[in-house]
């Protein structure tokens, strides 16, 4: 298990006896979950008394990644991940705001041997994430505040989330990764042209990370048709959802048939 160090007081985190509680130095103390994560979110660094995504986006997002529309570009990601593992075999990965895990699970089945970690502010998604995975170790916490010691990690995934530069220098090994997907120009663009009356180009630029140099970008496209359970979902799952009128809504859920562009930016970063 990786170093996992106190949010309250930043001293190592020490596993008990039994594996079921961490305990710093100065007694501070959690409890892992009966799902098998443990809260590392303080309650006075909540921002909301349920940070992060609602109950209805994760069951909607979970139910579209249950379709696997996703699935290439997890696999590609896999791929990336692969080509940097070289002999390694103690190859430590960190998914910031990991969701469900969906990502995670996906390159764990095609590298089993990797060391996983996952965060996420939102609880009830480490909830259904930490179910989802018994191997993999996953918390409730900040990006802003990572409760992990100093070069704990070979590669942090970074999938739509948000991200603290000198938190992830901390955390990243020298000369490891960093790799970030954000949207492409025209990522959901058929399901945006119901809800809007301009569709605009997603903005490409990605944020530039202090203390890493980019090695790598490449963008990566394809159609899905879902059905209309999850063309619903997804609209649920996005920032989108909350610009859709009723009747926006109405039309999206009789499009059927409806091919929607998937597009996204992959960008390797390595720590200098």
């Amino acid at each position: 298990m990786s170093n996992y160090i106190c949010p309250l007081c930043d001293n190592p985190l020490q596993l008990n006896e039994s594996n079921q509680g961490l305990s710093c130095a100065n007694n501070h103390q959690f409890d892992r979950a009966k799902q098998g994560y443990f809260n590392l979110l303080p309650v006075q660094r909540k921002k909301s008394k349920e940070p992060g995504d609602s109950k209805i986006m994760i069951t909607a997002r979970q139910d579209f990644l249950a379709g696997d529309y996703y699935l290439p570009l997890a696999t590609k990601v896999a791929d990336k991940i692969e080509s940097l593992i070289a002999d390694n075999p103690s190859f430590a990965m960190l998914d910031l705001g990991c969701g469900e895990g969906y990502y995670s699970r996906q390159i764990k089945q095609q590298l089993p041997a990797i060391l996983q970690y996952g965060i996420d502010i939102s609880k009830p998604a480490i909830i259904k994430a930490a179910k989802a995975d018994k191997s993999a170790h996953y918390a409730v916490a900040s990006s802003d505040k990572l409760p992990y010691a100093d070069n704990s990690f070979d590669l942090a995934l970074k999938v739509y989330a948000p991200a603290n530069d000198e938190e992830l220098q901390r955390v990243i090994k020298l000369q490891g990764y960093l790799l970030t997907i954000t949207p492409a120009p025209r990522h959901l663009w058929q399901l945006r042209q119901f809800i809007y009356q301009e569709v605009r180009e997603h903005d490409t630029q990605d944020t530039k990370f202090e203390g890493f140099s980019l090695q790598d970008s490449q963008r990566f496209s394809y159609n899905i048709t879902p059905n209309t359970a999850h063309r619903m979902a997804l609209l649920q799952m996005t920032p989108f959802a909350w610009h859709a009128n009723e009747a926006a809504t109405n039309n999206i859920k009789q499009a059927d048939d409806l091919a929607i562009e998937l597009d996204f930016v992959i960008n390797l970063y390595r720590a200098i």
